[in-house]
């Protein structure tokens, strides 16, 4: 129960309150880059208009205590506050039960969400008309919190004009599995290999925190894989990002939130895992603890993996009078470990200081056995090329984050900083050998060729933001900046093998150096007036590179500016439709392996080699959304690619060599629908579903390059079972289905995936017990065709996906009612390592 008593002027009309247990509400995200002022004139400029007259508007409070039924003062009790056009706030009352928050604005509609350990939670929704007091009482929750801890897993996915929410915390489905598989089996995403994509729109840029993750696709895999998924909140799709977060991202951005938990004392839990990828057993142990006394909290993770694992690709060349067919087969041990650890200290009511620290080691040796069959124009083995190669990769990571985040005043302007550094250093070691044979199974002499390389790559990333909350009368602004140096070296070097010597190939090492700076400015803006929700922003990057190859004394250098502009106008029609119209401009950088024009040998006849000379990628969405009652989706979608690069195989007739190497050559157009429907009407039945229609024209400007136009269609289902009255058990069935699409000048066939899972929660919810079993029936692995030269080209991934797992989970410590969360600053240069 609670009472209100309104001090400011108009008490005539009060304030109007009333339960409420959901109210949907936008969080933005901001981030700071210092620039180079003198080539930042523009948007200097507009900056400076939106800081003018921003002090002279008036600001309200809302303030009171929070006791028990007998009246004693609930100290430590939690006010979560949210409102449409600020981020939400989180706040401990007093000694006495006092707090204070400072409302931005008179009118607005606001919700507070009180908690305390112990006691119900109250969800109090008003509009604020001045300077407000509340008496909040809380009663004992009795059995009535777990009621409300069910209620909230009902809600899995949550709609909104700029993103998706899907709430994880409570998902009893994925339990023991990877961030890497849970990504998978969320709807709205698709994973398959080492791509993460929205079906359709095409590729995203992961963040954890709100920091992009700088990584290459595969080690980007590898480190999903070593997240359990029971140590994230939730994960946001954001397929329209306003102009705070970073460019990067073709389709939008994926930001992983991990739990942080604010409840005092110390918990966590420990997780053992045993895996079967194919006929190869492996392990999975994973630990995390939070500690949270006074004005300090603490948090450590660690993890460790292992198992032995199989996959690799079919390449086919159809030349006129003659074709050859490549396959690879790969089987590697793969042993992972991860340390995190952190702590965040309240320096005052408004202001509060961080630290975290992460290390990661891993290990992928294994061996690669290729077999390159060539045919004459009949169809007959004309020879067989084998190569065996193996491998001993080892890379380590290191990263530090410092943040600070304050108060300025009592109308909600927030500063916050924050600063980052992340080293990531490889070495590899292989060994080649490589042999022709005839149709009989004869060596043919003198064929045999051998190789030995090692390669070195040392990538230093630092980064700095700052952001600045701005909220007044007319509208809620953000701005800020970041600013970030890349320095890379990378080192392969070759040797011809003949008996016991080795003789050092200068035509095919390299050594490489490259450097990337850039530096951003932005500003936001957004409005509520009424029923129309108004969000415009820009973005201006300013980047330099310089890439040199100290063995071939050459090098090249860029310099450009680019704007990054977004748009978001929502309507809600009533309670349970409303419209949305957004717009946005993304980019894709290269990786830095794209980049580095070293050579890697696959077989005698084939190898890839880098592009020192690759520009980044830059996509334009549109999108117009209708929702309606968080359960039905509809969307209508459109994307422009220019200047769009990719991986291609350049094979001459003249010849059986071939090259593979990244180039921007494309211009592509996508448009389409797609319809979301989530289901949970039946109590023990919850269902989320997706189906996409979209037509792709991808126009090459590489006369040797052929174009490619068609439709595609993508369809998920994501099902939980609840097997009994409590919901403790139960069981999940997952489905997707890729239908033959087009992918820039790609025509890919058909491919499909079933995944099962069955949850058991045990001890009150201490002991967890879960088995999966990924890819049923083994056909998750793509394929794609390509004409270059006039030359078909085919490229298979082998289905090698299917694995079981059976996990077990112990939680310790008091029991988790809350987590917060906190953004980082240098996730974008992440994903690129």
């Amino acid at each position: 129960m609670w009472k209100c008593e309104h001090a400011g002027p108009g008490s005539g009309s009060g304030i109007n309150l009333c339960l409420n247990s959901q109210l949907s509400f936008l969080k933005y995200q901001i981030s700071f880059r210092f620039p180079y002022f003198w080539r930042m004139r523009q948007i200097i400029v507009l900056l400076s208009v939106v800081l003018i007259n921003t002090f002279c508007f008036a600001q309200h409070s809302i303030s009171g205590t929070i006791r028990d039924e007998a009246a004693t003062p609930l100290a430590g009790a939690t006010i979560e506050f949210y409102s449409s056009s600020q981020a939400a706030k989180i706040i401990a009352a007093g000694a006495s039960g006092h707090f204070r928050i400072d409302a931005p604005r008179t009118g607005e509609k606001y919700l507070l969400q009180v908690s305390a350990i112990g006691y119900r939670d109250q969800a109090l929704a008003l509009q604020l008309q001045g300077d407000t007091v509340l008496s909040i009482i809380l009663t004992r929750a009795g059995t009535l919190l777990k009621d409300v801890t069910v209620t909230s897993k009902a809600r899995l996915i949550e709609i909104k004009p700029d993103k998706t929410v899907v709430n994880l915390a409570d998902n009893m489905t994925i339990v023991g599995n990877s961030l890497a598989e849970t990504l998978g089996k969320i709807p709205g995403l698709q994973m398959n290999g080492d791509r993460i994509a929205i079906p359709g729109k095409g590729e995203v840029q992961l963040m954890q925190d709100g920091r992009l993750i700088q990584l290459s696709q595969k080690d980007l895999v590898n480190y999903l894989k070593s997240i359990p998924a029971g140590n994230v909140s939730k994960i946001e799709i954001i397929t329209n990002p306003s102009a705070a977060y970073d460019a990067a991202g073709n389709a939008g951005l994926i930001n992983i939130i991990t739990k942080r938990s604010k409840q005092q004392g110390y918990n966590g839990s420990i997780q053992a895992s045993y895996k079967h990828w194919q006929r190869h057993p492996g392990m999975d142990i994973t630990g995390n603890i939070n500690y949270n006394s006074g004005k300090w909290s603490l948090y450590a993770n660690a993890n460790m993996f292992r198992t032995r694992h199989k996959y690799g690709f079919r390449w086919e060349e159809y030349y006129p009078d003659r074709s050859w067919i490549m396959s690879d087969t790969g089987d590697y041990k793969w042993q992972d470990v991860m340390i995190t650890a952190g702590a965040d200290y309240r320096l005052s009511q408004k202001s509060q200081i961080g630290f975290s620290a992460g290390f990661s080691r891993y290990f992928e040796g294994g061996a690669d056995y290729v077999r390159n069959h060539f045919y004459n124009g009949q169809g007959q083995t004309d020879s067989v090329l084998t190569t065996y190669a193996t491998y001993i990769p080892l890379a380590k990571t290191q990263s530090y984050n410092l943040y600070y985040k304050t108060k300025l005043d009592t109308s909600g302007k927030t500063l916050s900083v924050d600063g980052s550094y992340l080293t990531f250093y490889r070495t590899d070691e292989s060994d080649v050998t490589a042999r022709t044979f005839t149709p009989e199974g004869e060596p043919v002499d003198p064929s045999t060729a051998r190789f030995y390389n090692n390669t070195l790559q040392n990538i230093n990333i630092y980064a700095l933001k700052a952001d600045m909350e701005f909220p007044t009368s007319v509208a809620k602004l953000q701005w800020g900046g970041k600013i970030n140096f890349i320095d890379t070296y990378n080192n392969m070097r070759y040797y011809r093998v003949t008996g016991t010597d080795k003789n050092y190939d200068g035509q095919l090492s390299n050594e490489y150096k490259y450097t990337e700076n850039t530096q951003a400015l932005y500003v936001n803006g957004s409005r509520e007036s009424g029923s129309w929700t108004f969000q415009a922003g820009l973005r201006g990057e300013l980047t330099q590179t310089s890439g040199y190859s100290y063995t071939r004394q050459q090098g090249n250098k860029n310099n450009y500016i680019k704007l990054f502009p977004n748009a978001l106008v929502n309507f809600k029609k009533d309670d349970q439709n409303s419209f949305a119209l957004s717009y946005n401009k993304r980019v894709r950088r290269p990786t830095f392996w794209n980049l580095n024009p070293y050579i890697s040998l696959l077989t005698a006849y084939s190898y890839y080699e880098g592009n020192p000379f690759l520009q980044p990628e830059y996509n334009s969405n549109f999108q117009l959304q209708h929702n309606y009652k968080n359960k039905l989706t509809n969307a209508f979608f459109a994307a422009l690619t220019n200047n769009g690069f990719d991986d291609i195989t350049i094979a001459r007739v003249d010849t059986n060599f071939v090259m593979r190497t990244p180039k921007n050559f494309v211009n592509s157009t996508r448009f389409g629908i797609s319809e979301t429907y989530n289901f949970s009407t039946i109590p023990w039945w919850q269902s989320n579903n997706l189906f996409s229609l979209y037509y792709t024209s991808g126009r090459s400007r590489l006369d040797y390059v052929e174009g490619r136009k068609g439709w595609g269609a993508y369809a998920s289902s994501s099902n939980n079972f609840f097997l009994n009255s409590s919901k403790t058990l139960s069981a999940a069935l997952n489905f997707w289905y890729q239908f033959p699409e087009v992918t820039l000048v790609n025509q890919s066939d058909a491919y499909y995936n079933v995944d099962l899972g069955l949850n058991a929660q045990l001890m009150k919810d201490k002991l967890s017990l879960n088995a999966n079993l990924q890819d049923v029936f083994g056909t998750s692995g793509a394929s794609y065709t390509t004409v270059v030269n006039g030359i078909r080209q085919k490229y298979a991934v082998l289905q090698l996906n299917r694995n079981f797992s059976l996990t077990l989970i112990f939680k310790f410590g008091k029991k988790e009612l809350q987590t917060t969360e906190h953004t980082n600053s240098n996730q974008e240069e992440r994903e690129r390592i």
